[in-house]
């Protein structure tokens, strides 16, 4: 599911010395900026006593990005246009903007907005002179695409923050994983600098603790809960929760029909799938946690159709999954008021699994299961089929049996929940699906399944169900609070019961 963030830290004996976090145009998803991301770290290193650098060649390629984003835009709304006012419909006005480099001044100034929490990094002109001089002369960190020699921005950048950092590479970690960077350091006869991708820098340059999941859990699952269903864009009505952008959307998507899937974004949150990997930051009292969810997205397809015309068309995916790391804002009585994706980027596959055989699909609910809060992952990673396992979770007893079939189902496992006097349980089943296999080949074709009976889940089938049903039924969601008569103060009353640490930011 994820790396443990014990093992993106830097040595003590770095940290110590660290100056800087200094920010690539790669440091950000897609190469664009995130102003959001950004004004997040700067207050984060402020707390830590450390600057955040971002060099002026690298401003200058973010805000050329939002301009040609902007150009892109503009020219898509004018197509629109036409065929709007071709069609008699009023036309709605373009954006603020008149010109590139209008949009380029506009990011450059909402950054240098940020001084000093941000430091803007001017190229010295000697620098600059070194940078051309390897572009010209091919000098590392330069290079030929396609006979076009390259690299002086690279460079540039590169010499200005070792320029600032006394040449000590201790003093400063570079936000990504670019290789291009290590190599020049290479050339340079200098050590690897340190690097680390975006959604380790916490990790890295703080000391994480793992949180007790039953101080925080009950809390967080609660507030996830009250934004199913909420449209989720980060730009809509609900700007509580707001996860990242779906880099990855046309992998889940991969509509055959198309020649071209071109934008696919997140939709409606259809159900809160499991919880992970709990940490704080004991600086910032930011607390972090992976979740996941049942979503829909929608997409854009492009295709060329019998007359050479090129066809685009908007559907919906109506059942994706998707996980993010989050960041939970959380108040003095230990509720979540807030959470943002640590990196703005979110990665989405296909909830709908099958799987080559019936013991790959009991490892996968097995693993499915450790989403659940409160669960004993050690007890778990060691669990055989036929054995029962109990924990607690939001106040509930928790009971995982399994047991082996034979033939359909090929194995069985429930899941129950007491908590005096109530108890409900339910039935997860491995069976074959022959509707997935090929008759000449079905070996070939993963074809065993999950399903399930309960007429509550939105995932009516796939390991991902069982956490799902389990979250739904300690923390239900507001329909489902609705339906059982369950007002919303007294939901997060009993949330708020929870106990929480002494002392603790949360």
């Amino acid at each position: 599911m994820a790396t443990s963030e014990k093992s993106h830290q830097l040595p003590e004996s770095v940290r110590e010395q660290l100056v800087a976090i200094v920010f690539d145009t790669n440091s950000f998803p897609s190469g664009g900026l995130d102003l959001r991301v950004l004004k997040e770290w700067a207050r984060r290193a402020e707390l830590a006593g450390l600057q955040v650098w971002l060099p002026e060649p690298v401003l200058w390629e973010l805000a050329e990005h939002a301009a040609t984003a902007w150009e892109e835009q503009r020219a898509s709304l004018r197509r629109a246009q036409k065929s709007m006012r071709r069609a008699g419909l009023e036309v709605p006005s373009e954006a603020p903007y008149d010109s590139r480099e209008t949009v380029m001044a506009t990011v450059e100034s909402a950054v240098a907005a940020l001084k000093p929490a941000v430091r803007i990094l001017s190229v010295d002109p000697d620098i600059a002179r070194e940078a051309l001089k390897d572009q010209i002369l091919l000098r590392q960190p330069a290079k030929k695409k396609q006979d076009v020699k390259t690299g002086a921005a690279d460079s540039a950048w590169l010499r200005q923050v070792l320029k600032e950092a006394h040449r000590n590479v201790d003093r400063f970690v570079v936000v990504g994983s670019d290789r291009d960077v290590e190599q020049a350091f290479k050339a340079w006869g200098l050590q690897k600098p340190h690097m680390v991708k975006l959604e380790h820098l916490d990790a890295a340059l703080f000391v994480l603790e793992e949180v007790p999941e039953a101080e925080i859990a009950s809390s967080i699952v609660a507030f996830l809960q009250d934004h199913v269903e909420a449209p989720e864009s980060g730009e809509g009505r609900d700007a509580a929760l707001v996860l990242g952008e779906i880099t990855n959307g046309d992998e889940v998507v991969g509509e055959w029909e198309y020649d071209q899937v071109q934008d696919v974004t997140l939709g409606r949150i259809n159900q809160v799938v499991g919880l992970n990997d709990l940490t704080i930051n004991r600086l910032t009292g930011i607390v972090k946690a992976q979740a996941f969810f049942s979503v829909e997205l929608e997409y854009t397809g492009m295709r060329i159709d019998e007359n050479g015309e090129t066809v685009t068309h908007s559907e919906t995916f109506p059942r994706a999954m998707v996980r993010d790391v989050l960041a939970f804002r959380v108040d003095d009585v230990g509720m979540v008021v807030e959470a943002r994706s640590e990196t703005g980027e979110a990665h989405a596959f296909n909830g709908n699994s099958a799987f080559a055989d019936s013991w790959d699909a009991f490892a996968g609910l097995v693993e499915a299961m450790s989403l659940i809060p409160g669960v004993d992952h050690e007890e778990l990673d060691g669990y055989e089929i036929g054995r029962e396992i109990t924990w607690q979770a939001g106040g509930w007893e928790v009971t995982f049996a399994s047991e082996e079939g034979r033939g359909d189902p090929h194995w069985s496992a429930t899941v129950t929940l007491s908590k005096d006097p109530t108890s409900t349980s339910t039935e997860f089943r491995c069976e074959w699906d022959g509707s997935l296999t090929s008759y000449e080949m079905p070996d070939l074709f993963p074809a065993y399944v999950i399903t399930t009976v309960d007429e509550e889940s939105y995932l009516k089938s796939g390991e991902w169900a069982a956490p799902a049903w389990v979250l739904n039924k300690i923390w239900p969601s507001p329909h489902r609070r609705e339906h059982m008569g369950i007002s919303r103060s007294s939901f997060f009353d009993s949330a708020r019961e929870a106990p929480t640490g002494e002392g603790e930011a949360f």
